[in-house]
Formats: C-alpha cells, structure tokens, sequence
C-alpha cells in the first residue's frame, strides 16, 4: 500500500497501481530529460517546499537554483499557482528571469499571470530551447520523459508510458483551450525512437496512453497504426518482461465520433485499445455518436468508455438523456448475452463538468471550479427542464462516486445511481448529500447486482416523495427550498432552516447541513 496527498493535505491510502495514482506533470520531465543531458542536476518536488529554499536572510549566491520550472493545470488553480511562482522568488535570489512557468493554465491566462506576479510564462507547446534562453536545436516537446523524476508511489508511471503521435486538433470547440495552447495541427508524430529508448532504460511497460487531442482527423492515421504495430501494440502482442503482459493502448483524451468510419475503424481494429473512448458532449449529436458505437461494436471492441461535457449550455435532462443512451445500449448487449453480470461488451459513461478557461464578461470566472448562471427560480420550469445549479453539479460529482468516477456499465446499477427515469434523476438532483452519498444506509429499494445488503431506512424514497410535490406545485413553499438548497451552501441552508416555519421542510433542510 502506499499514500497519495489530495489538494486539501489529507493522506489517502492506495494500492500502488497506475490506475489510482496521479497522472506525472510530462512537461517537467521532458526537460528534465533536456537538462540531465547537458550534465545539469535536478530536483522534483511539489507546492511550496521549504526543503529547497535557502535559509535565512542572507544566503550564499553559490547556494541559489539556477532555474525554477513550475507547471500548471486547471485554470482554477491560479491562486494557488501565483502563490507558489511568488514562493519560489527566493529560490532564485529574486532573480525572475530565472523563473519559467508554464503548462495549460499558463498558456490561457498568461497576462493574468503576469500581472499577479510579474512573470510572463512561456506559452503553447516547448518546441526550442530559445524559449528558455538556452541553446540549441532540440525539440524538447519530442524529447522522451525522465521517468526517473519522480516517486512511482505517487505518480502513474510504474506500468505506463505516454506519448503523443499528434499535437493539436482542427476543431474549435468554445468550451476547449487546445487550440490556443497546441494551435498547429501536427498530423503525425513518429514515436518508436521514443519508445524504444525508454523500454532500453525504463523495461517494457505494458500501457501506453497517447494523449493526442484528436488523431482520427490525422491524414496519416495509416501511418501512427503502422506505427503502434511495429511497436507491439497489436492484438494479442505481449511484453517482453516476465512474466509477459498484454500490451494495450489508451486513446485517453478520446475520440472524434465524426471520424468514424470503415476505414477508420479497420485500421483502429488492429490495435488493442481499452477502452476505446468516444466524446459524447452534445445531445445533438446522438445520431453520430450512436452510429460510432455500432460500428465499434461491428469492429469487435468491447470495452468502449465516453466523456460527456456537462454544464456547458446543456441542461440536466440533456445530461441524463445522453447517460440513458448508454444504458441503453448496456442492456441491448444483457438481451443479447442473456446475463447482465457477463456482458460481452459495456460502455461506462464520464460525465465531465465544464471549468470556465475564459474569464467571461464578469471577469475572473475561469479562476473557479464551476460555472453557473444565476437563474431566476419563477422563470424556469424547475420539473421538466431545469437549469444547472451548485447543488445539481455536486451530486452529479456525488453520483459519479459510487463507480470511481465513472457510471457502471451494469444498467440496474446504472439505473440506480442516477435514478430509473428523468423524475428519480431530478429527486437526486435535489437530494441532501447525507441520503445521495449513503444510499445503502437510506434507500429501502435494494438493485440486483448490489452488493448483498438490508433495505435501508427508506429516507431516500420518502425524500423523493417530497420534492416531487414541491416541483409539482412550484409555489412559494417550493422556491423557499429551492432557494435555500440550490446554492449549496452551508450559511445560505441555515439562514433558511432559522426563518422556516414548515416542520416538515425544516426537517429535511437539516440533512443538508449533516456532517458539514
């Protein structure tokens, strides 16, 4: 066993495999590759190390790093990241120059960086040595990763390797910053140099996860398959380590299910890839995406997993209509195989929650986790099609919980995560996290395929219950709850519970403050 650290500092137990642990910061260890091969030492920690800083007021000059390189994510972090480049200052004796940041975050708000602390990062993909004011021919972005950099206890680099056969992607979709950050579309990068180079140091990983944006819209998608297969990513192609391991392949950003086609998939169909992920981020495209996963099927994949973007001009009942379209499908394949806990195939559902990477005409809005539109509860049919709110998101985060993220590919249990039909799926919605969380202690109903257990207490049937009458009459009585709930907000749920004079409301308003 080992330990991971989340954000918030708790330490978290894991067993040591690469699908529980951190994705490695690849952009790091690319130039610690670049660097180590110019006789350079260097050293990998994370946040705000005292370890590395030099003591004291007065420091020896000969004591200081020469550079400091810090990498950024999600464009919600900027708080965090400006107070981590205005740490490191000292590192370098207040010397920015020696300062470089750079990454996703860096490459969408670069001037927002650069006024919070007088650093411009370097931004978009590291292609020259001339953006570090160093010399040099060498593409450091081609460069293989150091994976001697860091702890494998914490980062997913014991059985995978990653690699990009493509860099950027020809469409322009508004909630997505890789056009600005990998604006040219580089249709085919060869990476059996690489590969080859890092089975000699590092041994034969069994995974590999290509990270490109969009390689079904590559000319030379021929090409990167006849790659992957001199590589050994083939079907039924295994390590050369003992004992030898089945070697697969991870499209992990997706899939364009526009690019489906035959000859698409007979060139995909060679290769052993799982799971094969295809993006389902509109509702409107559920003819091509239906037509994607048929002709994966007919193609022989079996493990087929998909990301849906939510909260970005969708709505819940979108969100639940794309889910249901999975479940589908699951219970096409139990007919077919006459077992659900045997299926031939099955397709998990990622919904993915939109983080605003543009700072929106309020300002500032893509230094938050989420995003939504303040919306007035008189002017919405909160029962048949209501609109995001704070709430409604966390329990969708809630809910995806009970698979690791994901919703299982088994339709009963699918079913019961996210409700049977569009009425279950909204009570959940609503639902006090305390009763949506411990579904097993609360719910009376008991799914087949759960694990064997009791019927609950039956508070989330009888929560249900109450909020479909609410949303039936959509009366004052119902915009006090809502008002009070959707926030999701400790104080807002409080204020509420002191003003109410319903005891029956009072109640279940207490259930959202349980355990906070």
């Amino acid at each position: 066993m080992t330990e991971k650290i989340r954000e918030d500092g708790e330490r978290i137990s894991l067993k040591a495999r690469d699908d529980t642990l951190w994705y490695p910061p690849l952009g790091l260890m690319k130039l610690s590759e670049f660097h180590k091969k110019r006789g350079d030492e260097v050293k990998f920690v994370t946040g705000c190390d005292a370890s590395v800083m030099p003591s004291g007021d007065e420091f020896d000059p000969n004591l200081l790093w020469d550079r400091v390189y810090i990498t950024t994510l999600f464009t919600f972090h900027f708080n965090k990241i400006a107070k981590t480049i205005n740490f490191y200052k000292k590192a370098v004796g207040g010397t920015l120059a020696r300062i470089y940041v750079g990454g996703i975050m860096a490459s969408l708000m670069p001037d927002d960086l650069a006024e919070a602390c007088t650093i411009y990062p370097v931004t978009g993909v590291l292609t020259t040595p001339k953006h570090l004011g160093l010399p040099g021919k060498v593409n450091i972005d081609r460069l293989p990763p150091d994976y001697d950099l860091l702890d494998p206890s914490l980062y997913a680099i014991n059985d995978t390797y990653y690699a990009y056969t493509t860099r950027g992607c020809i469409n322009k979709c508004a909630w997505c910053g890789v056009p600005e950050i990998e604006s040219q579309f580089s249709a085919y990068i060869d990476i059996k140099p690489m590969i080859k180079k890092l089975r000699k140091k590092h041994g034969d990983k069994a995974k590999l996860k290509l990270m490109d944006n969009n390689v079904l819209a590559s000319p030379k998608l021929a090409d990167i398959v006849e790659d992957l297969l001199a590589l050994g990513y083939g079907k039924g192609c295994k390590t050369n380590s003992q004992p030898p391991r089945q070697r697969i392949i991870d499209f992990n950003q997706g899939v364009d299910a526009s690019f489906f086609n035959s000859q698409t998939m007979e060139l995909l169909s060679q290769l052993n890839i799982k799971p094969l992920r295809i993006a389902f981020d509109r509702l409107a495209e559920k003819k091509q995406y239906e037509g994607a996963v048929r002709l994966a099927i007919k193609y022989g994949f079996q493990d087929i997993s998909n990301y849906m973007l939510y909260n970005f001009k969708d709505t819940p009942k979108d969100l639940f209509e794309r889910m249901c379209i999975n479940i589908a499908f699951n219970e096409e394949w139990v007919s077919n195989n006459k077992c659900e806990r045997r299926l031939s195939g099955k397709i998990y559902s990622y919904p993915m929650r939109f983080a605003p990477i543009r700072a929106g005409a309020a300002g500032q809005e893509n230094r938050k986790r989420d995003l939504h539109n303040p919306t007035e509860t008189s002017a919405t049919d909160w029962r048949s099609n209501p609109c995001w709110t704070p709430l409604f998101i966390r329990n969708i985060e809630v809910m995806k919980g009970a698979a690791h993220g994901a919703i299982s590919p088994t339709p009963t249990l699918a079913r019961r995560t996210i409700g049977k039909d569009w009425s279950e799926f909204l009570a959940n919605l609503y639902m006090p996290e305390e009763l949506l969380r411990n579904r097993n202690k609360h719910e009376r109903r008991v799914y087949a395929h759960e694990p064997q257990r009791k019927p609950g207490s039956g508070r989330v049937e009888e929560f249900r219950s109450y909020i479909r009458r609410l949303l039936r009459s959509q009366n004052s009585t119902f915009s006090f709850f809502h008002d009070a709930v959707t926030p999701n907000r400790v104080d807002s749920v409080r204020a509420s519970i002191k003003e109410c004079k319903d005891q029956e409301m009072k109640k279940w308003l207490k259930l959202y403050v349980a355990k906070k």
